[in-house]
């Protein structure tokens, strides 16, 4: 099968030679960013309906392989035009687009932004950035290269929680952090087994869908959400949460490359993820006194630690996880997607409230700082050298399950030492010929 158009190919490769890749235009003041959405049904209708209302932006085209899926994006906004591969798109609309919001399963993130980078196109890449860590590292070196405007998608690092949360541990009034805790709740495991074959539905492009992945028989069970499972699609809870409730603590103390990772589960699987476990990864701090300990909890079994003194019946988080920090004079909590910090108990809070920073908590939202970025009004929050990072970070974790042992690694050189096969998941899986 042609999976790319000649005209495609050929600024790809142009591209690709080393040339010097440009954004497609400069903006003038109140011009338009002309977007197009590559998934515009799930998160890619989210997407779509978080926009449409924006002033910044026009809708240039929708990409989906799933033509029920995309049905409502497609009834609601008649005249937007549609594709099935955004290889065409690019091709048919060159200029015409600016940049490219991407909607799809991990699985994609990398082959999408990078055939859409090296057309001059700036990219939203919704989170985790890619499916592994040679990916990231990819996506990093071309954001770099190229100057474009790029940013992850995990919403919360534009929020005031997140501003909140780094003020107070910075300013040195709760004491030095001892422990961190971040946790989800839902569960992303299957029977560790392959599917049967089912017949492909009418208006689904199967093979676009898979894109890089090894070609398998079609089954329901791995589209529409479902895919995350799967190892070979997906992150499991801890590709799909990581990104948002370890974000804050994260980005606040400053952590780079973890250089051990424990895991604790209730069994491995290869196709898909144990049901439940406790990550421990284990970072040297920044300013050389020691190492900070991030545990990440999933499922039902390995649940965080609750703060002793905290009110009885308070819910810690929300129902689908959170963050915890605890540090020497109080402890954190937030609930998913950074959000805005508690001190806990309440009444530490009140006797502390006076001494704590109120810094500015207004700023843009995660979709405006990248179109502002787009314009040169701003630098993305969550860019691919932070966001990358992040992925990293979450990946080395996923390898650890995989593998089912713990890993080290050496954060001079990022790299996995001592153990091969863990090393090798680190840019698992070859692409399929066509799909590099």
């Amino acid at each position: 099968m042609s999976i790319s158009r000649r005209g495609f190919l050929k600024s790809a490769a142009a591209a690709s030679a080393g040339l010097l890749v440009l954004p497609s235009r400069a903006f003038g003041a109140g011009e338009r960013i002309n977007i197009a959405f590559v998934g515009a049904g799930g998160k890619g209708w989210h997407a779509i309906k978080s926009l449409r209302q924006n002033r910044q932006i026009n809708m240039a085209a929708f990409v989906d392989v799933d033509q029920d899926r995309a049905s409502q994006a497609y009834k609601e906004h008649p005249n937007v035009p549609r594709f099935t591969d955004f290889r065409a798109m690019l091709d048919k609309l060159k200029d015409g687009v600016d940049a490219i919001i991407i909607s799809t399963p991990d699985h994609t993130h990398h082959y999408i932004a990078t055939q859409c980078m090296k057309a001059g196109k700036h990219v939203y890449v919704e989170k985790p950035l890619t499916h592994n860590i040679a990916e990231a590292r990819d996506l990093m070196k071309l954001e770099r290269a190229t100057g474009l405007a790029c940013q992850m998608g995990n919403q919360g690092h534009s929020g005031g929680g997140i501003v909140l949360m780094d003020a107070w541990l910075k300013s040195g009034v709760l004491g030095r952090v001892e422990e961190v805790h971040a946790w989800a709740t839902p569960q992303w495991s299957f029977e560790d087994r392959r599917p049967p074959r089912e017949p492909v539905p009418a208006g689904f492009d199967w093979d676009k869908w898979l894109g890089p992945a090894a070609e398998v028989p079609f089954n329901k069970s791995y589209i529409r959400g479902h895919w995350r499972g799967w190892f070979e699609f997906g992150g499991g809870t801890l590709g799909d949460w990581f990104c948002h409730n370890a974000d804050a603590p994260y980005s606040a103390l400053g952590l780079d490359c973890p250089k051990r990772v424990e895991i604790e589960s209730t069994g491995a699987k290869k196709l898909s993820f144990p049901e439940s476990a406790k990550i421990t990864f284990a970072f040297d701090r920044p300013d050389g006194s020691g190492e900070i300990k991030l545990c990440w909890y999933q499922g039902k079994t390995f649940l965080p630690p609750r703060p002793r003194d905290m009110e009885r019946g308070r819910q810690m988080g929300n129902d689908s996880g959170g963050t915890q920090v605890v540090c020497k004079n109080a402890t954190i909590v937030t609930a998913t997607h950074a959000a805005p910090p508690r001190i806990v108990p309440f009444k530490k809070y009140r006797a502390m409230q006076k001494s704590l920073p109120k810094p500015n908590l207004r700023r843009s939202s995660h979709w405006d700082n990248w179109l502002n970025a787009i314009k040169g009004k701003e630098t993305c929050r969550s860019n691919f050298a932070y966001g990358g990072r992040l992925t990293e970070t979450m990946q080395f974790g996923n390898i650890a399950l995989h593998v089912n042992r713990n890993i080290r690694i050496d954060p001079k050189t990022r790299e996995i030492v001592g153990d091969e096969d863990a090393r090798a998941m680190m840019s698992w899986p070859t692409p399929r010929a066509g799909w590099l």
